[in-house]
This record gives structure tokens, sequence and C-alpha cells, in this order.
């Protein structure tokens, strides 16, 4: 009877010293559903949460970076548009002549082929200005629009989401007409020295520039509501890692204190029954 007790106790100290060093190994209190269950289910469902959060997170970044890109494009778009004014104000006046403006159609249709590769530019595999048919170019090479006008939206919240593109008329369109229009008008009017038509097209440039700007500030605006956005889910992922290390990690300092106490245990616990094993093993052949 006293062996079996003897026995009972050593593994019991072992299994109580074995739960202790993989405590302190991995910093966690809840090795199994057993030792809490309620913690354990609060467990997985903050683990659960924080990957959804982790999602999200990955989701603004991206968001981030596509609209960081849009606007690089938006910026060399207002290049091209102002190079191109700057061509309409100079080819209109009286100081230009036939030739010079001969001489700036090619350059105005250079400007407009620009143009077309910066409407078709693409972030990733994904054509920016496309709509949610993005997988292939939204203008063809007359300027005409192939893409749809759907928002690409991104998730960066339980039931919220944030549209990060802008389509292609949003863009390159404006009262009934486009820049590709526009551009090469102007081009045929410098090649015909047609300076009235030319001084004509410094209205419609000019509301080209003010699409872009707005483009622009709709893009920042939608910055700052994706960085409001990853601000808040940090804050929240903090606040839920804190609970979760409330719950689920161990008191190293604790654990190891108890570690310590615990082998002195086990090994006057396993000292204790060699002794009586011996003492019964000798009463047995005595």
């Amino acid at each position: 009877m006293m062996v079996s007790t003897a026995l009972y106790n050593l593994r019991r100290n072992s299994r109580d010293l074995f739960r202790l060093q993989v405590m302190a190994a991995s910093g966690r209190k809840i090795l199994t559903p057993a030792d809490d269950p309620l913690g354990a289910i609060k467990v997985m469902g903050f683990h659960s949460q924080l990957a959804r959060f982790e999602q999200y997170g990955r989701n603004i970044e991206h968001g981030l970076s596509w609209l960081s890109y849009t606007e690089s494009v938006l910026s060399d778009l207002e290049g091209v548009i102002s190079r191109a004014r700057e061509i309409a104000v100079s080819q209109s006046s009286d100081t230009a002549d036939a030739e010079s403006r001969r001489e700036c159609a090619p350059i105005v249709r250079e400007l407009r082929e620009q143009v077309l590769q910066l409407a078709n530019a693409k972030f990733g595999d994904r054509y920016i200005f496309a709509g949610l048919k993005n997988d292939s170019a939204p203008y063809t090479q007359d300027g005409a629009f192939q893409g749809d006008t759907r928002a690409f939206e991104i998730a960066v919240g339980h039931g919220i989401r944030v549209a990060i593109n802008l389509v292609g008329p949003e863009v390159f369109s404006f009262d009934g007409t486009d820049l590709f229009q526009e551009l090469e008008g102007l081009a045929q009017a410098l090649e015909e020295n047609d300076p009235e038509a030319i001084a004509s097209k410094l209205d419609t440039l000019d509301q080209a520039l003010e699409v872009v700007i707005r483009a622009r500030a709709e893009l920042g605006a939608r910055v700052e509501r994706l960085e409001s956005y990853k601000g808040i889910l940090e804050q929240t992922s903090l606040r839920l890692t804190e609970r979760l290390s409330e719950i689920a990690d161990a008191d190293i300092a604790e654990v190891l204190t108890e570690l310590a106490t615990r082998e002195v245990v086990y090994q006057a616990s396993l000292l204790a029954t060699r002794r009586l094993l011996e003492t019964n093993l000798a009463s047995l052949l005595g």
C-alpha cells in the first residue's frame, strides 16, 4: 500500500513538474482546454479576432499602396496636361507661325500617347482605372473606354468597405468630351495653323486640369480615411492582445519560482520512493 501511494505521488509530482516546464518554455498558462475551459474559449475567440484584424491591416496597407501609386500617376498626368497647355498658350499667340505650330503637333500627339499609357497604368496585375474589369486595359488606342465604372473596394472592418479606385471617366472625361479627343484636336489645330482653334483648347485643358486636381483631392481624402481606420485597428488589436495576454500568458517569474520548488519536491519524492522500494525489496529477500 505504501509503495502504491509513493508511486502515485511520484507520478503526480512528475506531471506537475513537466507542466511547469512546458509553461516556462512556452510562456502560456493554458496548455489544454481542460486547464481553463472558459479561458480557452476566450483565447480561441481572441485569436480569431486578431486574425481578422491582421487581414484588415493587410487590406489597408494594400489600399494605401494602391492610392499612393494612383496619386503618382495623376501627378504625371497633371504634368502632361500642363505641358499641352503651355504649347496651346505659346502657339495661339501672334509670335507663333505655321512652322512652329507644325513642329508642335507631333509633340502633342506624343503627349496624347503618354496620357494613354497613364490611363492604362497597372498596379501589380490590375489596371487601376478599369473598375472591376481590371484584368484588361481600360482604354483602346483611339481612347475608347472599355472598362466598367464599378468600385474596387477593400474590407477595413466588420461590415466596413472603402473604395480605393478611380474609374477612367472620372479622370479622363469631362463635359461630354475626353482628354484624348482634346489633345488630338489640339494637334490637328496646330497642323492646320489655326490659332483660334488652338486657343479654344485652353478652356478644355483647364477643365482637364481641374478634373485631375479634384481626383487628387479625393485620393487624399481616401488616404486619410484609411489611415484613420488603420489607427483604430492598431489600437483595438493592442487592447485585444493585452486581454489575451492576461488570460493566456503565464507569469514567468511565478512559474520559475514554483518550478524550482517542484523540482525539489520531485527529487525528494524520487529519493523517498527509491528508499521505500529498496526497503521493501530487502524485506522480501530477508
